[in-house]
This record gives structure tokens, C-alpha cells and sequence, in this order.
């Protein structure tokens, strides 16, 4: 049986990097869906920039993943599409730079659904249709690591489908582009390391992480020892 895979935000940053992973090392008939939000164009130059072989195993699907709407149209089009899904990396996130006494409601209504509650929810919809001994993995960040992944664990129990999470520090993606040379010198300064991840150190991590079949309700650093000295 084919194994079908979900990513959502994979079509650029580390969800790009984490879906070529899983293109990288998928069988001839198996099935990736990717979910974006709003640029077509990125959206379209992922696709693009894969293999011929690879370009029929990806489904490319826009849905807003702040939008609980949104992500029940999603749902609903894998339902009609395939008979059970094997993996979800549930990639999609958002953050603001912005004061607290700037925040507006809005602002951090969107933050909380697109990084919380859409997720959960996405698990809940798509649980019936997750094949036995499945794997789940949430795309979090070092510096707030989600609780839910450990709390889905004992939901998922009956039929031994894994809830991990993996937790990034500061990696190289586009979000990064507008930062100054002191801004890295400083943050450098502070990684053992002394440098920023590269987006494939993390899509290995998340490739091992999903496959490994004793990995459960595990949030895994990955932060070139971040704040550590």
C-alpha cells in the first residue's frame, strides 16, 4: 500500500526542506500532501523544481492554516482522495516580533489558531482515516516548545500512532532575511555552535523523527547549543 503523507507550510523554509526529505526517500506510488497559504508563486516554484517522477506524487493544496474553515476544506479533499493517511507534519507556524502593548486581539487570535488550535483540530479530523502505527510530528520552536504533541499521545494510544515534535532553534530561512550582520554576530555569540541550523539539518531530524518507530511524545531540540554557556 502506498504511504501517504501530510505537511502543512511545505512549500517553503523548513517545511519545503522537511517535504524533500520525504520525496527524497518515498516509493514510486506513494503520495505527498502540501498544503500553503497564500503565494501561489512559492507555491509553484516548489512544485516546479521537482523531479517529473516527484511533481505526481505531490498533491498542492492552498489553505489557510490560521482558518478552521479553512482547514476542514483541506480535510475534506484528502478524505475524498485517499483511504488513510501514514504521516502528518503539522509544519505551519506564525510569530510576531511586535511589542506586547502593540499586540491586537486579532493579531494574537491568529497567532494562537494557526500555532494551536488548528493543529489539534487537524489531528481530530484526519484520526479516523490515520493508518495503524502512524506517525505525527509537530514543527514547534526551541523557544516555546508545544505541550499538546505529549497530551495527543495518550489520545492516539489504540492504535499506536506516534506524537513527537522537534523544536528549532535559529535556522537559515527566509524569515531571517531582513536581520543585520550585528544581529547575527549577537545571536551567534550565543550558539555553542556559532552559527545558524541549515534547513536540511532539521529536515533530517524530522525524517528520522517521524520514521522512528519507538519515538513517542518526544519534543526534540535542535539548536547547535542555543543559551547554553
Amino acid at each position: 500500500m502506498s504511504k501517504v503523507t501530510i505537511i502543512t507550510g511545505g512549500t517553503s523554509g523548513i517545511g519545503r526542506g522537511i517535504a524533500e526529505k520525504i520525496l527524497e526517500n518515498s516509493a514510486s506510488d506513494d503520495i505527498l500532501y502540501v498544503s500553503y497559504g497564500h503565494n501561489t508563486e512559492q507555491a509553484e516554484e516548489f512544485l516546479h523544481a521537482q523531479t517529473e517522477e516527484k511533481q505526481k506524487k505531490i498533491r498542492l493544496l492552498q489553505a489557510d492554516m490560521s482558518s478552521y474553515d479553512e482547514m476542514m476544506k483541506f480535510v475534506s479533499r484528502v478524505k475524498e482522495e485517499a483511504s488513510h493517511v501514514d504521516w502528518l507534519v503539522n509544519n505551519v507556524g506564525i510569530s510576531t516580533y511586535a511589542k506586547y502593548e502593540d499586540y491586537t486581539f486579532d493579531e494574537w487570535t491568529k497567532i494562537v489558531n494557526t500555532n494551536l488550535s488548528v493543529p489539534v483540530f487537524l489531528v481530530k479530523e484526519l484520526r479516523p482515516i490515520m493508518s495503524e502505527g502512524g506517525s505525527i510530528l509537530f514543527t514547534g520552536s526551541y523557544a516555546g516548545q508545544q505541550a499538546y504533541s505529549k497530551s495527543l499521545v495518550k489520545e492516539l494510544e489504540p492504535k499506536q500512532i506516534r506524537v513527537n515534535a522537534i523544536a528549532p532553534g535559529f535556522i537559515e530561512t527566509s524569515w531571517h532575511k531582513n536581520r543585520t550582520p550585528e544581529s547575527y554576530e549577537r545571536i551567534n555569540r550565543k550558539i555553542a555552535l556559532h552559527r545558524f541550523g541549515e534547513i536540511s539539518e532539521v529536515a533530517d531530524m524530522a525524517y528520522e523523527v517521524l520514521k522512528n518507530g519507538y519515538m513517542n511524545g518526544s519534543v526534540v531540540d535542535i539548536h547547535g547549543g542555543y543559551d547554553y554557556f
